[in-house]
């Protein structure tokens, strides 16, 4: 089986590979381990300056691994910890981001989420469909969806020098 997430570093940006292509990088036990490990590893080198968090392959990440949910259904934790490993890529000593392309679908969109910045090539999808498997949105994830949004509008208003939300919303909202 081939490394669920690999790790490479040059000229001090990390690049952190979701390793799962075949899968559309869902997120299963061993994957999301992996990611908490590689964290883990890169808070503690110097030479690094910047993490970019990618999906092999045509995706950057399906979300789950509803086959494993499935299996684990029962368990304390189905998902394997998932918001653990979330909180942890949002507590990189290094800044983060999300090279999108392709799927961000549920706890694909999350982790996008809890990077620090989003970078999506054409065409990348993001989304949160979890009302079509009889889910609803994490409490958390509402809360972070809110946080990224005001997020946004600050910059914005900060960088660009907007003052009314009339301008906000034709700069920022139409993007």
């Amino acid at each position: 089986m081939a490394d669920e997430v690999l790790v490479a570093v040059d000229a001090g940006i990390a690049t952190v590979t979701m390793n799962r292509p075949d899968q559309r990088n869902a997120m299963n036990t061993a994957l999301l381990r992996a990611l908490s490990s590689s964290f883990d590893e890169l808070d503690g080198r110097r030479d690094v300056r910047v993490v970019v968090v990618k999906g092999a392959g045509p995706a950057f990440c399906a979300g789950m691994d509803l086959k494993e949910m499935q299996q684990r259904r029962g368990e304390a934790d189905p998902e394997g910890n998932v918001v653990d490993v979330l909180r942890r890529v949002e507590r990189s000593k290094h800044p983060t981001i999300a090279a999108l392309h392709g799927d961000a679908i549920a706890g694909g969109c999350e982790l996008a989420l809890h990077c620090d910045l989003r970078v999506a090539a054409e065409p990348a999808r993001l989304g949160m469909p979890l009302a079509r498997i009889g889910l609803v949105i994490p409490f958390p994830l509402g809360q972070k969806l809110v946080e990224i949004i005001r997020r946004e509008l600050d910059v914005t208003m900060a960088l660009a020098g907007i003052r009314n939300f009339k301008q906000i919303d034709r700069q920022v909202l139409a993007d």
